[in-house]
């Protein structure tokens, strides 16, 4: 039975909303379907982020001005009380089964993503792991989903501050909360507007953003004070049904037509907030007349509205924080278990019947929901209940007051309370030395790769000149760290990352006087290695050969920036800082022209596949205007990008668990020659005329049927495209004598400048005089530039 309310009460004391928690609950399913069934984004946390904004800035305003309400450190404490507990209970136990079900290699990774969750910075974590290599080729994080908790966080706490801050100024003005509305509508409106331009020029960042998102609880906020609270007259019941199944329309098949992970949180984000803003308001209350002179105002119980108060959308609603934080874990855990680790794509694009097949993905999806479910009402119960304020506490700044000190720490929710916080400490402690382990197992492979012995782990020579070795495990070793596999530059700081449009010429991101300079730094002829994160990989050899012939490398790279190969990334998205760096990285080349030419990848899959190889139209133009500057190329065809008949092949985790095998061809870890490499290497063609060598170490990485995974017991690939540091350096002489087969770098003319000449597709180089130059030593440039 509804309650009725006569008009003349305040609208704080109506009824609870409970078609709101059965909108929760139709959020919470859909976000669990998408992810299991259909791999992608649906619209189901969007809802929640407006829901809470319903239920957040409106008290949230009404105590800061009324000075008699909770202070700041009681509302965070309040605020942690119901969100922590649960979040570190499933970061436990899914760490737990980490250990127990994840290979090492995976452990580390695990570790910093739980804690980036505990502390609700994973958002920002997720945005940093979209632009670093290391996340080519790996599997999903377990806790990726905790992003949208992290946000809603960081977007509460930051509103509480402001808005108890101005309430506390302006608490005496008749004006205080129209002034503190509008300023909430600014923000929702400029935020709005950030969503908008970072959709189209940065939406790895854009999606997880705090400040891209928060126009959606702003909306949610702005919407509940005006709405929520707004009866419905009784005359306009025939309304409520047809707009609320439009809500539900949009919110149920946004995630059919739209792409989410694209799009969100940019306008189409409207679509689904729309549509639950229509099922709200179309289960309002309404006002009843009772008689000529009186109305009451009641719940309205049909429509929509009975839909959401069945059974199962209130216990779905219910459970769904607990839902959201069980589902994904397991989810990922057992499509990892299932699909054979990483011998599998995992899940993350396409839904887990598409990774373990129909029969089995439905059977393993259906019992993920399940056991979610299950653990969801358990932790509700024993662990969200508990550990709530049962009833709202007096105003007190806790810090100095024993009694509110005493009185919220006594009895079974202190219990609760103390085990949640002793695990929490406890799990801190043991990923503070995992942290610290992970730090000294780089340190130990630094030292290894440096001693190891070139009789058993001869890399390269085995293919190249048939050295055979008897199987030993890999180095470096496939369960060191990540950072173990990349070369100097990016401990060094001379990479430019996705965001960066400005040149890195010194070392520390341009913040050290030390120029970004290898090989024989003391020299005076000079080269330029230029170009994305494959050029960078290859700077190991370069550096070999810069000590070994006497050239100076200066390194321009600059993350997924392909010279020539179009403003657009490895994932698809629209990449305009390349083509900025670009431009200034050939002005500042022009300008302080090399004395032995400029290092380049001449060869790339097209963006977004694997292969097979090609050369970019627009490398050509891109050596034309250095050759028109005098300035000749090195043009490297590119290493294999390794897959398999799921996609790219993460070649460090198909070796470190355990689906490598020496003696037999088909668990190599690598790919057959024939997907990645073409008959004859397309660059020539498309570089031809032009001042260039050629340089193929297509026979380093490959035999005439497969490009092995590892080759002279040496890991090749660090990921699913990249050569691990080891490898590289060790190709250093193969990829001297491939540039200066006489052994010896061409003679500076009279000037001061190398004599220039051009090569076909050769394992070699063949020398022609090809006019003539007075460059600078590019480490002028770099001075000047500090």
């Amino acid at each position: 039975m509804s309650t009725p309310l006569m008009l003349s009460q305040s609208p704080t004391r109506r009824s609870y909303r409970t078609d709101i928690d059965g909108l929760r609950g139709l959020a919470i399913a859909l976000v669990v379907f998408f992810h299991v069934f259909v791999g992608r984004v649906s619209s189901g946390v969007d809802v929640f982020l407006l829901i809470g904004g319903i239920f957040f800035f409106g008290p949230q305003i009404r105590s800061a001005l009324s000075g008699k309400s909770l202070t700041v450190i009681q509302t965070l404490i309040r605020l942690l009380r119901r969100l922590f507990p649960a979040l570190v209970t499933v970061v436990l136990v899914s760490m737990v089964l980490v250990w127990g079900i994840y290979t090492e290699v995976r452990w580390g990774a695990v570790g910093k993503d739980a804690i980036a969750s505990l502390l609700y910075i994973q958002n920002f974590n997720l945005a940093a792991a979209g632009q670093d290599y290391a996340a080519i080729g790996s599997d999903v994080s377990i806790f990726q989903h905790i992003w949208s908790m992290s946000v809603q966080l960081q977007i509460y706490i930051g509103s509480i501050l402001v808005i108890m801050f101005l309430g506390f100024v302006l608490r005496s003005k008749p004006w205080a909360k129209k002034a503190l509305v509008w300023l909430l509508i600014a923000a929702t409106v400029t935020s709005f507007i950030v969503a908008i331009i970072e959709n189209q020029i940065n939406q790895g960042w854009n999606y997880y953003s705090p400040l891209s998102r928060f126009w959606e609880i702003g909306l949610g906020g702005l919407f509940g004070m005006k709405f929520i609270q707004s009866p419905i007259a009784e005359s306009r019941r025939s309304w409520r049904l047809p707009v609320g199944i439009v809500g539900l329309g949009l919110i149920g098949f946004t995630g059919l037509f739209l792409d989410g992970a694209q799009q969100f949180p940019g306008p189409l984000t409207l679509i689904p907030l729309a549509g639950a803003a229509l099922v709200i308001w179309s289960c309002n209350p309404e006002t009843v007349a009772a008689g000529q002179q009186h109305e009451y105002v009641q719940d309205y119980v049909g429509g929509v509205a009975a839909m959401l108060r069945s059974p199962i959308p209130q216990f779905l609603g219910k459970i769904s924080y607990s839902l959201y934080l069980w589902h994904w874990p397991l989810l990922a855990i057992a499509t990892y278990a299932f699909a054979g680790g990483g011998a599998r794509v995992n899940v993350g694009g396409s839904g887990i019947t598409a990774t373990l097949g129909v029969v089995q993905g439905v059977i393993v999806g259906v019992a993920v929901i399940a056991i979610s479910i299950l653990l969801a009402w358990a932790t509700l119960n024993w662990v969200e209940v508990p550990t709530r304020q049962k009833t709202k506490p007096r105003r007190s700044w806790v810090v100095n007051d024993v009694g509110y000190i005493k009185n919220a720490v006594i009895g079974a929710p202190a219990r609760a309370v103390g085990a949640v916080l002793t695990a929490a400490c406890t799990f801190m402690a043991l990923f503070g030395g995992v942290w610290m382990q992970e730090v000294t197992i780089r340190t130990n492979q630094v030292a290894q790769e440096i001693e190891y012995d070139p009789e058993l782990y001869p890399g390269p020579d085995a293919i190249l000149h048939g050295v055979t070795v008897e199987p030993e495990t890999p180095l470096p070793a496939a369960v060191s760290p990540i950072e173990a596999f990349y070369p100097r530059s990016g401990a060094d700081g001379c990479t430019a990352f996705f965001e960066d449009e400005e040149l890195i010429l010194t070392k520390d991101s341009n913040g050290s006087s030390e120029p970004c300079a290898y090989g024989d730094v003391e020299s005076d002829r000079t080269m330029y290695l230029f170009g994305n994160s494959h050029a960078d990989h290859f700077l190991p050899a370069l550096d070999v050969v810069g000590r070994e012939y006497g050239i100076k490398v200066f390194l321009l790279a600059k993350l997924s920036c392909f010279p020539g190969g179009g403003p657009v990334r490895t994932d698809g998205a629209d990449y305009p800082e390349c083509d900025t760096w670009v431009d200034k990285a050939m002005n500042y080349m022009r300008e302080n022209p090399p004395t032995d030419g400029v290092f380049l990848i001449s060869t790339r899959p097209t963006p977004t596949t694997q292969g097979p190889e090609a050369s970019p139209l627009g490398l050509r133009r891109i050596v034309e205007e250095l050759n028109d500057a005098d300035i000749k190329v090195w043009a490297l065809r590119d290493n294999p990008w390794p897959q398999n008949a799921a996609g790219a092949l993460n070649v460090r985790l198909c070796v470190a668990e355990g689906s490598y095998d020496p003696n037999d061809p088909a668990r190599d870890c690598g790919t057959e020659r024939g997907l990645y490499y073409l008959q004859d290497n397309p660059a020539v063609q498309n570089l031809e005329g032009l001042n260039v060598t050629h340089v193929d170490l297509a026979d380093a990485f490959c035999n005439e049927e497969r490009c092995p995974g590892v080759i002279g017991n040496v890991l090749v690939y660090r990921d699913a495209s990249h050569v691990t540091n080891l490898y590289s350096q060790l190709l250093g002489p193969t990829l001297g004598e491939r540039m200066f087969p006489d052994g010896q770098l061409p003679p500076l003319s009279p000037a001061g400048e190398p004599n220039r000449h051009e090569s076909d597709n050769s394992e070699g180089a063949q020398d022609s005089p090809d006019g003539e130059q007075s460059p600078e030593n590019p480490a002028d440039g770099v001075d000047n530039a500090q």
